[in-house]
């Protein structure tokens, strides 16, 4: 693939609202869990990682479209010198229509409305593919912008699973962390817009070199037996694009938010295409400070290896990133600093 060039125009999580103070706070290791408004099935409080800044009665649309115009106010100040928002296509990353939850139908247009803002139409879509959406919508960005027409565009996510229909989906699942759960995700919520472009246009950027797909035959809502070849082909076609082998990856980010599941994928897939042995090889994932940001949760990954490489303290110079939904989809991309 061309290579792309991303940048953290704005970020608003758990642990911060910028993408340098959140990025310093998952450095740091610092949570952002709390007890929330719901309840499990003994009557214990469902822990969960919420904004701050956001009201805990606020719930459903009201609390995306609070969450939206919160990542989108930054976005009019942060953009590079010379750059029309209108110019600028949008892909909007949103959860997968497989999880229940509050609708996002009409919500850009009534942000752009509330906020005076104006995106390009030719290019701009609704990308709904949960964790993978944001690595589909990097693909599309790449299809884009090769053609010369355009000059960058907007990536942004937007999801919370601090909602009782999606809190519900899980738990019946057997997918929710709580009292008598141990095995299970924590709830979480983010936002994330990123600049994507040919070029570098701001002080920092990831370059993503490579990126795959694959689709799991075993996922986490059935039984069949693990294998990890969905992970693993998403993996082996980022790395072919990158011209790497794995052993060559200084660390790995992973949508990982607690689950068992989760871990023993990562390991299957590493397992599968390690060649060469390789002293150490870090797995950092933001979901042990910010929860399952669904979603938002691949830009999340981008936006703190923009930051590491750009802080110098990421382990070396390349880095993949890992995103799987519960339906079987898998994916990958391969980031240098």
């Amino acid at each position: 693939m061309t290579p792309l060039h991303l940048s953290a125009i704005a970020m608003v999580c758990p642990v911060g609202l910028t993408a340098p103070s959140a990025c310093a706070a998952l450095r740091a290791g610092i949570d952002g869990f709390t007890d929330l408004p719901y309840l499990d099935d003994d009557g214990e409080p469902i822990v969960g990682a919420v904004i701050p800044d956001l009201a805990p009665d606020l719930r459903g649309r009201p609390r995306l479209m609070a969450l939206g115009t919160m990542v989108f106010e930054a976005l009019p100040q942060r953009l590079p010198a010379g750059l029309d928002l209108q110019d600028c296509p949008l892909i909007f990353c949103t959860r997968e229509p497989e999880r229940p939850g509050a609708r996002f139908n009409s919500m850009l247009q009534e942000i752009e409305t509330g906020l005076g803002i104006t995106f390009r139409r030719d290019g701009s879509c609704h990308v709904d593919k949960g964790q993978v959406a944001a690595f589909e919508a990097i693909a599309r960005v790449a299809e884009l912008l090769v053609s010369g027409e355009i000059k960058a565009c907007l990536i942004a996510a937007v999801d919370s699973l601090i909602d009782a229909r999606s809190l519900n989906w899980l738990d019946r699942a057997q997918r929710l962390k709580t009292s008598t759960q141990s095995d299970g995700a924590i709830p979480g919520e983010a936002a994330c817009l990123i600049l994507a472009s040919l070029k570098p246009m701001t002080p920092t950027s990831v370059t993503v070199q490579g990126l795959g797909f694959g689709m799991e035959p075993a996922t986490v809502l059935d039984d069949e037996p693990l294998l990890g070849e969905g992970m693993a082909a998403a993996v082996r076609q980022a790395l072919a694009q990158a011209g790497l082998e794995m052993h060559e990856v200084a660390f790995r980010l992973s949508d990982v938010a607690g689950e068992s599941y989760a871990f023993e994928e990562l390991v299957l897939a590493q397992s599968r295409l390690s060649r060469q042995p390789r002293a150490s090889q870090d797995l950092w994932h933001p979901a042990e400070c910010v929860g399952d940001c669904g979603a938002a949760s691949g830009l999340v990954q981008l936006a703190w290896a923009e930051q590491a490489f750009a802080n110098a303290y990421a382990p070396g110079p390349t880095a993949l990133a890992h995103a799987s939904t519960a339906s079987g989809a898998r994916a990958a991309a391969v980031l240098q600093g």
